[in-house]
């Protein structure tokens, strides 16, 4: 599933590259979005020199709900602290560390309009100091979850003042190219991790017996755990599986727990709120069954890329990026978004042919989104995609293929 454009052979001549400059959060900061900037920055610097750049003051508490905003047992990434959202003199001291790196380009994740303001003039500032360095957003979304008037203006004056656009599917590829139609944008799956721990042993440590279905990750309203709920007592009684929601529940999904204990299947219910380590992750995907994703709406999501890398079956509702990696019958089921009894179905199928019936077609996705090509597709989308700065390429130095 390559990004649009992207030629799949292409090599750097590495000793002709100038840095790519990536700034962005970094563990031991515990979110996903740290963990994915952290990996970004790794394979790239195997491809070209790589210059990561993180933030110096943590998020305000109002704003991630988080219980805790680092995880003391990550060590903490090869990343210079230099953005500070509170100082203005930090965003042009952050422009000029990139400039003076000589840096093609600068990768910047976007995925909240908390930070339109500081990304913005970060741009702005590099534009005058260093007008032939690429500003390029890698949007893990396009627009916040729960996006007012507010948020929408912060955005648009991020996404105004960038060159270039990375996007995890082609839905929102198709809205950058009409909003601007003369800047490049690439939609390139998120990567997928390898399995680490057999099924047995993740079962064995976790305590899991029989079927189990999976919700992973962050509890959020639009992330629809609560027509996972309306599914569960279908699911169990019609499969005997039992339903696992595992991640922090934010504060506007509060209200679900208290749904899950009334629920018919509560006893078929494990209602896990709390911070997920990435070993505990790996841990629960390979012990599951089905990894059930019934967003109601998403742009790309992680943990589909995380389910697909550890080769289990997704039921997944057709939104977004999520209807371009779940692929029926072979990467696990699609249904409606809010569908529970769509939902059951597709969990019911997954769990009647067994998730050997899917390996094949995950072993293919998972080759397909490793790491080192998602990597690769983002740097040869750089160099061979021409801009309104640079005609020739994104970043403007000779590459060869292979």
């Amino acid at each position: 599933m390559p990004g649009r454009g992207v030629p799949e052979g292409a090599v750097a001549l590495e000793s002709d590259l100038n840095p790519v400059a990536i700034l962005g959060p970094a563990p031991p900061d515990r979110g996903g979005i740290a963990h994915e900037t952290s990996h970004l920055a790794e394979e790239l610097g195997r491809l070209c020199p790589v210059r990561y750049f993180t933030f110096s003051r943590p998020y305000p508490g109002w704003l991630d709900p988080r219980r805790f905003s680092h995880d003391p047992g990550l060590a903490p990434a090869p990343a210079e602290p230099v953005f500070d959202y509170l100082s203005p003199l930090s965003w042009r001291r952050a422009a000029d560390r990139i400039a003076s790196a000589g840096a093609s380009a600068v990768i910047v994740p976007w995925w909240t309009s908390f930070w339109g303001l500081p990304v913005r003039a970060l741009f702005r500032n590099l534009a005058r100091s260093s007008p032939a360095t690429s500003r390029v957003l890698l949007c893990h979304n396009l627009e916040d979850h729960e996006s007012g008037i507010l948020q929408r203006f912060l955005t648009t004056g991020a996404l105004d003042a960038a060159d270039a656009y990375v996007v995890h599917s082609e839905a929102d590829r198709a809205v950058l190219e009409r909003r601007y139609p003369r800047r490049p944008a690439a939609a390139i799956p998120l990567p997928a991790l390898p399995p680490r721990f057999a099924r047995e042993e993740a079962r064995r440590r976790l305590g899991i017996e029989g079927r189990l279905v999976l919700f992973l990750g962050l509890v959020r309203r639009y992330k629809g755990v609560s027509t996972l709920l309306e599914a569960a007592p279908r699911i169990a009684s019609e499969t005997g599986a039992r339903i696992a929601v595992v991640g922090e529940v934010f504060s506007d999904a509060r209200d679900l727990e208290g749904a899950a204990r009334r629920s018919p299947a509560a006893a078929s219910i494990l209602w896990h709120d709390r911070y997920v380590t990435e070993e505990e992750m790996a841990l629960w995907l390979a012990a599951c069954d089905v990894v059930a994703l019934p967003y109601r709406e998403i742009s790309g999501s992680a943990i589909a890329a995380r389910a697909i890398g550890a080769l289990r079956p997704i039921a997944a509702s057709a939104v977004g990026g999520l209807k371009e990696v779940v692929v029926a019958g072979s990467t696990g089921e699609l249904f409606e978004p809010g569908d529970a009894s769509g939902l059951a179905a597709a969990v019911s199928a997954i769990l009647e042919r067994g998730f050997e019936f899917y390996r094949p077609g995950l072993e293919r996705a998972a080759e397909d989104m490793a790491w080192p090509r998602y990597a690769r597709r983002i740097l040869d989308f750089l160099r061979s995609n021409p801009s309104e700065k640079n005609p020739a390429g994104i970043l403007p130095r000779p590459w060869i293929s292979s």
